[in-house]
């Protein structure tokens, strides 16, 4: 007990040796803004990377994305063999179609999608 009350007065005897200059407040908020910042980074940069797709098994993918609006979007998803349409929104996933003839990976979705309209129309 009498330790811990010798820390409130300031002691020669208890003082830093003169060659080691304690850490000042200015270093320490430095420090620990950069060690953030670095973590955010990171996470930034782990989120944008696919890295985290390759790590699912490839059992799940999302082969195209068609912005509709602000937050609603259509898209397309290969589940297996499988592809659906799917109409996402803020508040939920809605399942569109299966669809019958699967869509090109490689095609830009947008040109697809027009072919798939106009073959609908034909019919």
């Amino acid at each position: 007990m009498m330790r811990h009350l010798l820390w409130l007065f300031p002691l020669p005897a208890l003082a830093e040796p003169a060659g080691v200059v304690a850490p000042s407040l200015t270093s320490w908020l430095f420090s620990s803004l950069m060690v953030i910042a670095l973590i955010v980074g990171l996470g930034f940069l782990l989120k944008k990377s696919r890295l985290t797709q390759g790590l699912s098994g490839g059992q799940m993918k999302v082969i195209a994305s068609l912005p509709l609006g602000v937050k609603e979007k259509l898209m397309v998803v290969k589940v297996g063999e499988e592809q659906f349409l799917l109409g996402v929104t803020p508040q939920q996933v809605s399942f569109l179609s299966r669809l019958d003839t699967p869509l090109d990976e490689v095609q830009p979705f947008a040109q697809q999608l027009g072919r798939l309209i106009k073959k609908d129309e034909k019919e």
